[in-house]
């Protein structure tokens, strides 16, 4: 079955009319099969800024509504943008401009969305015309998003399978512990499964971690297969519209479903360094969204890969 995820920005109700409510938090999913497809839907919750950022990490797709033009609409087709999502549906009412729609996304990676009424059956037929080569041949990975206990059963993690296949008795790694743990079952969308491809939504049950260790953030994958530092040289491309522009100090930084203060302690040239009070987990190519989660206007101050 072909899995599609995708993100649902500006518009906190739509997620409900097209799936099925499931784990909420301050990003709320939402599930739905049609035909040969599971599709998994979510949204962050209103002013949840980092949730927003960690939501376009995962995504195959976006659904952006273009009903009320404004700075938070500015902001996420920029953050859209420099994260790379080139597929998706601009929500469009009756009234809407087309033309605005046009010139707010010429020369971003939503200048080929297609433009869309706020419909469920034209939003359905848009997403199964949307064709998602899963990365089926790489190591396999997953960044979770979500972990509980279950009584019977034992720790229980939920997430996105980013790379490969995952399967049942498989052992692998926890980062950033570097911790071998052992995937003792698989499920997606409440039925059993010996494994699970690239993209998939999956529920992993988990023996050799506690609940605690495997928080959102935590990516479960092949030994030595991501890199963990406390401090990352990044190869930096500012957001011009950010106030102020990029200076030493402390932000808030996203990568995958990793969220966290960092501090700008180096700036040369298109390169700075990040320095956490914690491990940060990345591979080479992984994208570094830098947030000023205190500004004024424009909390997205840009994005970059690690340098080296």
């Amino acid at each position: 079955m072909k899995s599609l995820t995708i993100g649902i920005f500006n518009d906190y109700e739509l997620g409900r009319v097209l799936g099925k409510k499931g784990t909420e938090s301050d990003m709320s999913f939402f599930n739905r099969k049609e035909d040969d497809t599971a599709y998994t839907f979510i949204q962050p919750l209103e002013g949840k800024l980092s949730a927003k950022a960690q939501i376009m990490s995962v995504i195959d797709a976006a659904i952006v509504s273009f009903e009320n033009p404004g700075p938070e609409l500015g902001e996420t087709i920029l953050m859209i943008n420099a994260i790379g999502v080139k597929k998706g549906i601009a929500v469009a009412t009756p009234g809407t401009d087309v033309k605005r729609i046009v010139e707010m996304t010429r020369g971003t990676s939503l200048e080929n969305f297609t433009v869309r009424n706020r419909d469920q059956h034209h939003i359905f037929d848009t997403l199964s015309r949307i064709e998602h080569e899963p990365d089926n041949e790489s190591p396999p990975s997953v960044a979770v998003d979500h972990s509980f206990s279950v009584r019977g059963v034992g720790e229980i993690v939920l997430g996105f399978v980013k790379s490969g296949i995952v399967k049942k008795h498989q052992k692998l790694w926890l980062y950033p512990q570097k911790k071998e743990i052992l995937v003792r079952s698989i499920q997606m969308h409440d039925k059993n499964f010996d494994e699970a491809p690239s993209g998939s939504r999956v529920g992993l049950a988990i023996k050799g971690a506690t609940v605690e260790e495997m928080r959102r953030g935590a990516i479960i994958a092949e030994p030595e297969s991501y890199r963990v530092s406390e401090s990352v040289k990044i190869s930096f491309d500012a957001n011009i519209f950010y106030e102020g522009g990029i200076t030493a100090g402390k932000f808030h930084v996203i990568v995958g479903m990793q969220s966290f203060p960092a501090e700008v302690t180096d700036i040369s040239g298109s390169t700075i360094t990040l320095k956490a009070d914690r491990k940060i987990v990345y591979r080479k190519n992984e994208r570094f969204i830098l947030m000023d989660l205190n500004a004024q206007k424009v909390h997205f101050m840009g994005s970059g890969t690690p340098s080296e």
